[in-house]
């Protein structure tokens, strides 16, 4: 079983955000969540992720977290993998481990626990956070999320982690990664981040990763499964091509900020609306950057 989970986690991962009901920013909007999964699924998508960062983790409650996951699970049956977010509280995480194993989740992402917002000095502390959470919830992988810049002598000793099967990477300081690959090989599933201003998520390929995350996918799936599909045949010109088609919608999640990709869905007549502080909704200049930048390059008929 684990090692069908692995080869199945060797793709594009959508990461799909949390609407919230337009007269009730307290209130998840239930229905626009449904709807949205199942537009990513009918276009093919095979992960999804619910309830991590582009899904405003950090705004998210306990209750709200375990809904997310037991309704994509319920939504998605067997024809697509579920990835339910842990947060980096400890009490908090091991809880919703164990609920998300009752429910049948097959793997969990892992955000790692931070000390009043800083890295611990002692990175003992983060593989003892894993560590509980694998006694909480036997027998269930973990995918953690390195948003703490980790070194390759830190991921040698994530490995000793049994219940760790992959490590999500947003590839901020590549080198670690690439080091740590070099050094452990197939013993994780190596997901990176993708960076199309400048493209190089080829590159990253190249150096050993296994797949990516994305967040545009959650309103234009194509060029990203498209992405995905070439890194199999290893057609590095026609990944580049399509790269450099995206480097628009990047550079402006870059200077607008991750509510861009809500403002994308509306864009498509899915539902985004509003995020939750403390993050701030795109502004109207970013608003209609966006609309023009969909209209020009990808010839898509906005919704305003």
């Amino acid at each position: 079983m684990t090692d069908n989970l692995r080869q199945q986690l060797k793709t594009v991962h959508a990461y799909a955000v949390t609407p919230f009901r337009a007269d009730d920013l307290l209130t998840v909007d239930r229905k626009g969540f449904v709807g949205n999964l199942q537009f990513l699924m009918e276009r093919g998508i095979g992960v999804i992720a619910v309830g991590g960062g582009t899904g405003e983790i950090d705004a998210l409650s306990f209750d709200e977290l375990e809904w997310l996951a037991r309704r994509a699970i319920d939504v998605a049956g067997d024809d697509v993998l579920i990835i339910p977010t842990l947060p980096g509280n400890t009490a908090s995480a091991c809880m919703l481990a164990r609920s998300y194993q009752r429910m049948g989740a097959r793997i969990c992402l892992v955000m790692p626990p931070y000390l009043r917002g800083g890295i611990p000095d002692d990175m003992t502390g983060v593989l003892d956070h894993l560590r509980m959470i694998a006694k909480a919830a036997p027998g269930m992988p973990l995918l953690p999320y390195n948003t703490q810049g980790w070194s390759a002598e830190f991921f040698e000793r994530l490995a000793t982690v049994e219940a760790v099967i992959g490590v999500k990477d947003p590839c901020i300081d590549d080198h670690p990664l690439f080091r740590a690959i070099q050094r452990l090989g197939d013993r994780f599933v190596w997901i990176g981040n993708k960076r199309h201003d400048p493209g190089v998520l080829h590159l990253r390929y190249q150096m050993g990763i296994d797949g990516f995350t994305a967040g545009f996918i959650n309103f234009l799936p194509e060029p990203e499964l498209e992405l995905e599909r070439l890194s199999h045949s290893q057609d590095w010109e026609a990944m580049v091509q399509i790269q450099r088609r995206l480097a628009g919608l990047e550079k402006l999640r870059n200077h607008f900020g991750d509510a861009m990709i809500k403002a994308g869905l509306d864009a498509v007549g899915l539902v985004g609306g509003s995020v939750r502080p403390p993050r701030v909704n795109v502004s109207e200049e970013g608003r209609a950057a966006l609309h023009a930048e969909l209209r020009q390059t990808w010839n898509i008929d906005v919704r305003s």
